[in-house]
């Protein structure tokens, strides 16, 4: 059992690792590929923010600050907190996926409070997603991004491999 806890932790470890790299270079393409002319119409993150993919591990975004949300399209939201990160993601999926994530409500369960509901009565701290849909954000970064990406949009079938988080740099 210790030696499987280990092995997880050694993977998470790794695959902070490559997608930091790999976040590095990519930063660094747009400012070797922006040319004039080039019609590279992905924006090139601030001189004070990494990029990371949603899907690249919860962890990696422990004890960062985000600046924005970026989605497959290439539309960015400049959001001040993980709570509003969540909220524009989940938006953005309630557009695609209404009906799943309404058939969700009262089903997504935490230890003590409903995490996806259709009133705000027993969440500490709701944020409203839509029309009687609600989602508990009182969360530290990890576990939100957890519950967010595991429990609510891989249940409902949102593809959110295309999403990227802006951190600010420290």
């Amino acid at each position: 059992m210790e030696i499987a806890r280990e092995l997880m932790a050694l993977r998470e470890d790794l695959i902070r690792e490559i997608d930091e790299k790999i976040g590095r270079i990519l930063e660094q393409l747009p400012n070797e590929e922006t040319g004039a002319g080039t019609g590279d119409s992905r924006p090139a993150p601030a001189a004070y923010e990494s990029i990371y993919s949603l899907n690249a591990g919860t962890g990696i975004f422990k004890g960062k600050r985000p600046t924005g949300v970026i989605f497959a399209d290439g539309t960015r939201e400049d959001v001040p907190t993980w709570k509003k990160a969540a909220e524009v993601i989940l938006k953005r999926c309630n557009q695609e996926k209404h009906q799943a994530l309404m058939d969700l409500r009262g089903r997504l369960l935490g230890r003590n409070r409903v995490l996806l509901g259709s009133e705000t009565g027993r969440m500490r701290s709701p944020v409203k997603i839509d029309q009687a849909l609600y989602v508990e954000t009182h969360y530290d970064t990890e576990t939100l991004l957890k519950i967010l990406t595991t429990r609510i949009l891989s249940a409902v079938g949102f593809d959110y491999s295309g999403i990227r988080i802006a951190v600010q740099n420290d």
